[in-house]
Order: C-alpha cells, then structure tokens, then sequence
C-alpha cells in the first residue's frame, strides 16, 4: 500500500519540525512529505444524477483505488438461470502519490466500506449512478457511519469517478459453476464531501 499526502498531513509535519517557541530546529529529524497539489481535492465533473447535494461542498479527501471487482456464480431466483452477482471490491486506496493510505471492501452486511491505516473509515450506501462504457458506473453514495477521527468523520457523500474495468463477467455462470468467484480488475477515484 501507499501513503497518499494531504495538505493537512503536512501541517502536522511542520507544526512538528518547530520547538515550543516556533523556531525551526537546526537539524531537522525527517524531511517533510511533498503534499499532494491542490488541485488533488478540487470536485470533479459529474452528471446530475451524481451530483453531490447542497450543503456538502468540501472534498475532505480523495484517493485513487486500484483492485478488483468481486462477483459470484449465483442460483437463478425463481427457477430461473444462475447469474454472476456483485459481491464487493478489494481495493488499495492510494493518495496522489501512489502511496498505500488504506482499502476498500464490503463489510459482513455487504456494504461498501473504505478504511484508512489509521482506522478511519466511512461505511455508505448507493444513491445514484452514471453508467459508463465498458466500466462499472459512476456513483454517489451516502456516508451511512464513520469515524473515529481524521478527514472521514465529517464525511457525509462519497463519489465514484473515473472508473475502469470491474464489469461483470462474460464467462459461463450455470449449474456446474455455482459459488465460482471471479475478481475483475478495476481502478476509479473516490472522493469524500462534508459540509
């Protein structure tokens, strides 16, 4: 995993380089971390349907997933043909970078969840999508529980954006493959909003 750097992450390095005067020490420990640029936390365009709402207009953090998609050889409903069902992604979330800060994953009841090194995380659940060509879809999500601390305790939406790849998959899905698993290779952007 990488560890993304954050504006705020930076404060934190430089408050601690300084002694209790605010002087900068003469030899400092550790260099500080580059920051990601600004621009790293500005909104990005999206379709209506995925709009954040009103009243949320803070990007309190924005990271890069790389992994892959999950679905699962199902029984058909009703009699009917076994389907390939979405099971969940297992993601790495990456900052600017290309530096492990966390992942992202389905929790036991199934929904989606991002979870940073330090143990904050945002469990959220679907509001919209915006389909997309030959990768799974744009999303909005509501933040439905989160915490401890951190940028993700104030987070109330979560977009997905810049999708590839992680559609279903086009293999057989019957009667001699029930509980197959496959794992579809996929990448997208994940921002977080707050009021």
């Amino acid at each position: 995993m990488t560890t993304r750097s954050f504006g705020w992450s930076l404060s934190v390095v430089l408050l601690a380089a300084c002694d209790h005067n605010g002087a900068a020490p003469t030899a400092p420990t550790a260099p500080a971390a580059d920051p990601c640029p600004a621009a790293w936390l500005d909104a990005p365009a999206v379709d209506a349907p995925i709009a954040v709402p009103p009243g949320n207009p803070r990007v309190v953090l924005h990271v890069a997933a790389t992994g892959t998609q999950n679905y699962t050889c199902s029984p058909g409903t009703d009699g009917g043909a076994p389907a390939w069902s979405f099971t969940g992604p297992e993601a790495t979330l990456s900052d600017c970078k290309g530096a492990a800060l966390g992942k992202h994953f389905a929790t036991d009841a199934g929904a989606p969840e991002w979870q940073l090194a330090d143990g904050a995380y945002v469990i959220a659940h679907k509001v919209a999508a915006s389909p997309k060509s030959g990768a799974v879809p744009w999303l909005l999500l509501a933040a439905d529980g989160h915490g401890p601390s951190g940028p993700l305790a104030d987070a109330r939406f979560v977009q997905r954006v810049n999708t590839t790849g992680g559609v279903a998959p086009d293999g057989p899905c019957d009667a001699t493959t029930p509980g197959a698993v496959q794992k579809i290779p996929y990448t997208a952007d994940y921002y977080f909003y707050a009021p």
